[in-house]
């Protein structure tokens, strides 16, 4: 008696006969691996499950993302608080995309370690070394998306250094930004490329990746003892990595339930924010410390280039047909102490913070405020809110006539920031804000009407309601602004700070800011008021910072500095008024 197929059977035969399925299957599964299946060749599957995990986890995220700095915010605390599920597909596409990078480098490793780039398989090697710049270039564009402290203060770290760069760092930096600042159009831009550029560029790679290997066939065990024995991919091998990534899908899934991805509140471009890069740029970030002034290029241009010209070209110089890594000695301890050297940099760079009394309670507030943040139940955005113009009620002398610029902030911004523009219960001082913060004419009148903060009651409201030349004098007013406003009816002096001398732009502006008011280095407000800081002091600081015990890496000392350089310093630093 006959029996008819299977549904399956006869829909699989149908597609067969269309598509020629089974014979792409057959040659996908019928890999042979030389010397057998192993555990240490699972990374490139599970690379492409995690590439597979961000895609799927990113396009839900992309229906309810934002990319403006007005809504970018309020789209991820949506997601995160406010959507079924959001907090844990959030939590996979953060955490997966750390574990990529992890997998990656430990595949690289692995690879360099096996000797399994030599033979033929340069180009496969060249082609995994642009991924990881692919890879890297995913963590830095995603970083800035969520847009609040962290991502906004970071990525101006990151893209301050990127300007840095001789010849091509001022047009790289401005291309990054879409103009001087961070802005929405930054934001735009980071999307995009994050979204649909890099995507497209890893999709590219990993296929020409995967076509190459298949020409080249696995290099096998590096010993090369079981040569003679070859199995196919299929059952053992993918086997192997069915379980390798089913614990890594569980591990994510496990950390993911348990610890929610990081969101602290909105980016505030005017806050005294500590910033600190993800533990990947770490190693580059305490790099930095080390090397103050022109010196910075090291770390920031001469040592990506050296490390990533040396994983381009190494199987262009290294052809001995030697894998043995214990017979190759030189590049086997390369390897390690490279290893070794990040992981002690990511360790020393925290534990530096930690001993740095005042980096380890701004750090502490920093995520104090990121988790209340967090825990807070989700606020809607108010758009449109009605801002009154009426002049609030401000403890000032009535009988001061002051100039257009203070009537304007009296009516509009003294309820909040307090009447002599030191600050209140809502708004903080403003005294030496714009100073310290760096910001510019043009971004402060373009804030005070549209600013970029969610509209919440207890955010700043949007004063479209002043004129451009309005908001234009208010703006130019706040920039002078450097002690407070009113003094026994009369309105001071709101002169610019005394520039720093050209000695500290030349060795210290790098890692101190422009204005003394922290960067890389800490801030040097109110410095010579500390402990043990009279000028003296701070002249003997110059010739050996560790006279005093200082933990901080600044240089043992500045030998190009003349005697008159280091008395203008010194002299400038003692004016700079605390915080």
């Amino acid at each position: 008696m006959r029996t008819s197929a299977p549904l399956t059977t006869k829909f699989i035969n149908w597609l067969d006969e269309r598509t020629q399925i089974k014979g792409l299957t057959r040659k996908t599964l019928d890999e042979p691996i030389r010397g057998g299946a192993r555990w240490a060749y699972v990374f490139g599957s599970t690379l492409l499950f995690l590439f597979g995990l961000q895609i799927i986890t990113g396009i839900f995220l992309a229906m309810y993302y934002v990319p403006s700095a007005d809504h970018a915010h309020a789209s991820v605390a949506y997601i995160q608080k406010a959507v079924p599920g959001g907090a844990l597909v959030r939590g996979l596409h953060h955490y997966s995309a750390h574990a990529m990078i992890i997998v990656i480098v430990a595949h690289l490793a692995q690879t360099f370690l096996f000797g399994a780039y030599k033979a033929k398989r340069e180009l496969l090697w060249v082609i995994g070394g642009v991924m990881l710049v692919v890879v890297l270039g995913f963590a830095f564009t995603g970083y800035l998306l969520p847009w609040d402290q962290d991502a906004y203060f970071g990525t101006k770290v990151g893209t301050s250094i990127a300007g840095e760069i001789p010849v091509v760092g001022s047009i790289q930096q401005r291309i990054m930004l879409g103009g001087s600042e961070l802005t929405s159009l930054t934001l735009s831009r980071f999307f995009m490329t994050h979204v649909f550029l890099l995507p497209l560029a890893l999709g590219l790679f990993a296929i020409i990746h995967f076509y190459l290997f298949r020409k080249a066939k696995p290099a096998g065990h590096f010993h090369q003892q079981d040569d003679h024995r070859v199995e196919f991919f299929y059952p053992r091998q993918l086997f192997k990595d069915a379980i390798f990534v089913f614990m890594i899908f569980a591990g994510l899934l496990t950390i993911a339930a348990t610890i929610p991805a990081k969101l602290g509140p909105q980016a505030d471009p005017t806050a005294d924010f500590l910033a600190r890069p993800p533990w990947y740029f770490l190693p580059l970030f305490q790099l930095l410390k080390y090397f103050p002034g022109k010196l910075a290029l090291i770390p920031t241009v001469g040592l990506p280039m050296v490390l990533f010209g040396a994983i381009f070209l190494l199987p262009f110089f290294d052809k001995r047909a030697e894998r043995h890594p214990l017979k190759r000695p030189l590049a086997t301890a390369i390897l390690a102490l490279t290893i070794v050297s990040a992981l002690g940099l990511i360790g020393l760079s925290k534990y530096e913070d930690r001993s740095n009394p005042e980096f380890r309670s701004q750090l502490k507030k920093q995520e104090a405020d990121d988790v209340a943040f967090l825990n807070a139940p989700f606020q809607p955005q108010e758009i449109g809110r009605a801002i009154s113009t009426t002049p609030p009620d401000v403890a000032v002398n009535p009988a001061v006539v002051g100039s257009r610029s203070l009537n304007i902030f009296l009516a509009n911004c003294a309820n909040c920031h307090g009447a002599n523009a030191d600050g209140g219960t809502l708004g903080p001082s403003l005294i030496n804000l714009a100073r310290r913060r760096k910001l510019t004419l043009d971004y402060l009148t373009d804030w005070i009407a549209g600013h970029g903060r969610e509209p919440s009651p207890g955010s700043m409201p949007r004063y479209q309601q002043l004129s451009q030349d309005e908001r234009q004098a208010l703006a130019d007013w706040i920039l002078r602004i450097d002690k407070p406003l009113i003094e026994n009816g009369t309105e001071k002096s709101v002169a610019q700070a005394e520039k720093p001398p050209a000695a500290y732009v030349a060795s210290c502006a790098f890692c101190h800011g422009d204005s003394g008011e922290g960067s890389v280095g800490p801030a040097l407000f109110g410095v010579s008021k500390k402990p043990n800081r009279s000028c003296d002091d701070l002249l003997k600081l110059l010739d050996n910072a560790r006279a005093y015990g200082l933990n901080d890496p600044m240089p043992a000392s500045f030998p190009e500095l003349s005697a008159a350089d280091k008395q203008a310093l010194v002299e400038w630093l003692s004016k700079l008024n605390a915080k």
